[in-house]
């Protein structure tokens, strides 16, 4: 009687700490990514509700990614927090801006590739709105490879095809709100439409991000339940179109450890 062959699977874990808004901390196994950082207590009208980064836990980064130029994402002052030598690595356009916090940088154009730190970066597109006062960078999201296979969305509308430009991956992180109680609007995703994103994706988890972080002044005390709810009401609507992806929902502060197991390469006769 034939055996069947016995399958051998590799597991590689992902630690993920949710540091607020579009700020997370990403450790794969031999590379520390860090995204969007923002840092402040306040920006403009917002203000900052759960805990404070700390920067000290966070600690040195090799990459750091930029989706884009808006203030919440692109923080001069927050780049210039970070300990170590990591690379910056921005939307075209943003490079000499970016420079001014005293790190290297790098930048790409939605469609290119780079080889980092021992791992991969490609530069996927993102619909989100720009006004003639930012910089002249257009919005990107990032697939990074390093053991395991990660989307950054940054902060994206719908894109028809955009799953299919993605390709499969591991993680993804999803945009599922804004900074205040609306909902969806010019170049965001709401719960409903980010899980629609992942029903077409199909990763094997999804962690929800950009929001319960900064809120304008006072609107917690009248509006509180719509500002906490995103993060739930997207694992509930992906519990509907999209029941085979794993939601993960971190608040502020909060991290996870994701195990990705796959089937071993088949070893060389």
């Amino acid at each position: 009687m034939a055996v069947a062959a016995r399958r051998l699977t590799t597991s590689v874990e992902v630690r993920l700490v949710y540091v607020g808004h579009a700020t997370v901390l990403i450790e794969f196994p031999w590379m520390r990514v860090l995204t969007d950082p923002f840092f402040g207590l306040r920006l403009g009208p917002l203000r900052r509700h759960g805990p404070a980064p700390d920067l000290e836990a966070i600690g040195a980064v090799d990459i750091v990614l930029i989706s884009h130029g808006h203030p919440d994402h692109f923080d001069r002052p927050s780049l210039s927090r970070l300990s170590g030598t990591p690379i910056v690595v921005v939307p075209a356009g943003l490079e000499a801006a970016a420079k001014q916090s005293g790190h290297r940088v790098r930048a790409l154009r939605s469609g290119e590739q780079l080889e980092i730190a021992g791992g991969r970066l490609t530069a996927v597109p993102a619909r989100h709105w720009r006004s003639p006062l930012d910089p002249p960078a257009d919005a990107i999201g990032y697939v990074v490879e390093a053991g395991a296979r990660l989307y950054f969305a940054g902060d994206t509308a719908a894109i028809e095809g955009m799953a299919r430009k993605v390709g499969k991956v591991d993680v993804a992180l999803l945009p599922v709100g804004t900074w205040g109680p609306h909902r969806g609007g010019p170049g965001h995703l709401d719960p409903a439409g980010a899980a629609e994103f992942a029903r077409q994706l199909q990763p094997a988890v999804a962690v929800p991000i950009h929001w319960g972080t900064l809120y304008p002044v006072g609107l917690h005390r009248v509006m509180a339940r719509q500002l906490r709810e995103p993060g739930d009401q997207f694992r509930e609507a992906c519990a509907s179109v999209a029941p085979a992806v794993d939601v993960r929902v971190l608040r502020p502060g909060e991290s996870a450890t994701i195990s990705i197991v796959r089937e071993a390469p088949p070893k060389k006769r």
